[in-house]
C-alpha cells in the first residue's frame, strides 16, 4: 500500500514538474501600472530596478519598520498602483494593488492596503493576506519611493507639459 502511494505521488510531482507554461504563483512583478494623482494618463513601470524592490510577496514597498500610521496628511494627491505577474502562457496578470500617497514635503509618504469590503481587496488577499497592514495607512519604504517618485513626477512634468 505504501509503494502504491509513493508510485502516485511520484507520477503526479512528475506530470506537474513536465506540464508546459506553469509559472510559479509567487512570479516577481513584471509591470506596475500607475494612475490617478496628477496624471492625466496612466503610466507603465518596467525598469528592473524598481520592479525588484516592488514583489507583491516581500512587500518591500511597504516600511514595516515604522508600524502603521493612523491616516496620512489632508491634500496628499492619491494614486492607485496596480502590480503584475507573469502567469501561465506568458500572459499578464494583475495581481496586488495599492494606494500610494507621496508626501511631497521631506517626511514619508503613504500607502494604504485595501481593507475588506474596499475595491481591490479580494484581488489582493489572493495573493497575500497582510492583517497587521490590510485596511491600514503603511508608510512607504524609502527605497521603494527614491525609486517611484521620480518615475511619477517626470511623467506629470511630460504629461502637463504636452497638454
Amino acid at each position: 500500500m505504501k509503494k502504491t502511494l509513493f508510485v502516485f505521488l511520484l507520477a503526479l510531482l512528475l506530470i506537474f514538474l513536465g506540464m508546459p507554461g506553469v509559472v510559479s504563483a509567487k512570479s516577481p512583478s513584471v509591470k506596475i501600472i500607475i494612475s490617478g494623482g496628477g496624471l492625466t494618463s496612466s503610466i507603465e513601470v518596467t525598469d528592473p530596478q524598481i520592479l525588484g524592490i516592488s514583489n507583491v510577496w516581500t512587500g518591500q514597498f511597504l516600511d514595516r519598520s515604522r508600524g502603521t500610521a493612523k491616516e496620512p496628511p489632508r491634500g496628499l494627491r492619491r494614486y492607485e498602483v496596480s502590480f503584475y505577474i507573469r502567469v501561465a502562457d506568458n500572459e499578464l496578470k494583475k495581481k496586488y494593488v495599492v494606494y500610494y500617497y507621496p508626501n511631497p514635503a521631506t517626511e514619508p509618504g503613504y500607502i494604504y492596503l485595501p481593507a475588506k469590503g474596499e475595491t481591490w481587496y479580494s484581488l489582493n488577499v489572493r495573493a497575500i493576506i497582510r492583517d497587521e497592514q490590510d485596511g491600514k495607512w503603511n508608510y512607504a519604504s524609502p527605497a521603494w519611493e527614491d525609486l517611484i517618485k521620480p518615475v511619477i513626477a517626470g511623467a506629470e512634468a511630460e504629461q502637463h507639459q504636452g497638454s
